[in-house]
């Protein structure tokens, strides 16, 4: 009786075994497979990522009939090494059978040299027992740009003094006309003078405070990347002189002009000035009168104002023959104006 054959299985001399497990027990062949290697053209040191792939011919291995990992070794020029990656094996159907399997591995490569490179991968695969097998290699020749070579930036552009006061100053700069290949992240400045100081800004301006008034000030400014800083540029610059107060005038007093006579009161009589205008001062106020220094002698020495005169009566104490008392004139401080004092000793008589 001829054999009979099922779907999935060969009946051999009566005993039944499954197709996936005949393919176990035989390893691939060397270049059973094919073999691609994707690459690009790059530039010095930009990153890239290279994709090679593996597609078994037999039509009779899956994801599990290997005995081990198929994993891609890496090339570029003769022979440099970039590193084995293990493969990962995707199944072309999603059956419960899968007759044909492809596997991946992505490896990233920065250049580091420009010119024409070739590039390869070798599908090797582990056996067990015996020593590994390469199922296939690709190759791809690529060419790789010089890349933008960075430095620190150009120096800032037309620095300039925009506003002064006593204590604080303003600048401007324009951007360098070379970022050095690199964004610029920020700028330096800096000043010496009668204090110093360091500040970093974003813009191309800043207000530099806390400075001494009517002082000279060297400020410099550097513009920063990630390479470095840029040659300093500089301005001076004095702050504004301190406001100068305005004149203190002194006061100006005529004194006391008697009516007859010299400084000398007769004890219990009212004395007269002359006009009060002699007691107004410079300032346009009129100077107030008091007594002070007076004698063990005196009872009491009182000021009144009689129209525009100012009088002053001397009282001595009973059985006293004479006194004496010292007459002050005084004017406050007003503004612009010192305070005023001046005194006069005055006599005092029975």
């Amino acid at each position: 009786m001829a054999p009979t054959f099922k779907s999935g299985f060969v009946l051999v001399a009566g005993v039944g075994v499954a197709a996936s497990t005949l393919a176990l027990a035989v390893p691939a062949a060397a270049a059973s497979g094919k073999t691609t290697l994707s690459a690009g053209n790059g530039t010095v040191g930009v990153n890239q990522v290279l994709t090679a792939t593996y597609v078994a011919y037999d039509a009779t291995t899956s994801c599990d009939d290997e005995p081990g990992s198929i994993s891609f070794d890496f090339q570029y020029g003769n022979g440099n090494d970039l590193g084995t990656i293990d493969g990962t094996c995707t199944p072309v159907s999603n059956g419960s059978y899968t007759p044909v399997a492809t596997w991946t591995a992505t490896m990233n490569w920065t250049p580091t040299a420009s010119g024409n490179v070739n590039l390869s991968v070798n599908v090797i695969e582990p056996l067990i027992g015996g020593s590994p097998v390469t199922l296939g290699q690709a190759s791809k020749r690529v060419s790789i740009a010089p890349g933008q070579q960075t430095s620190a930036p150009s120096k800032v552009q037309n620095l300039k003094v925009t506003g002064v006061s006593t204590n604080a100053v303003s600048l401007n700069w324009n951007a360098p006309s070379s970022s050095g290949g690199s964004p610029i992240s920020g700028y330096i400045v800096k000043w010496t003078g009668p204090t110093s100081g360091q500040i970093t800004v974003q813009a191309t301006n800043a207000n530099v405070g806390t400075l001494s008034a009517g002082s000279a000030y060297t400020f410099s400014v550097s513009a920063a990347n990630a390479q470095g800083w840029s040659d300093w540029v500089s301005v001076t610059q004095n702050t504004a002189n301190a406001p100068t107060p305005p004149p203190t005038q002194q006061q100006v007093l005529d004194g006391p002009m008697w009516t007859g006579g010299g400084p000398k009161v007769k004890s219990g009589q009212w004395r007269t000035f002359n006009n009060t205008s002699n007691l107004d001062t410079n300032a346009g106020r009129e100077a107030q009168l008091s007594a002070i220094n007076r004698s063990s002698t005196l009872k009491s020495v009182t000021f009144r104002y009689d129209g525009d005169n100012a009088q002053v009566k001397a009282v001595l104490k009973p059985g006293a023959k004479s006194g004496s008392f010292t007459l002050r004139e005084f004017s406050p401080a007003l503004p612009g104006f010192t305070a005023m004092s001046m005194t006069k000793v005055i006599k005092v008589v029975k």
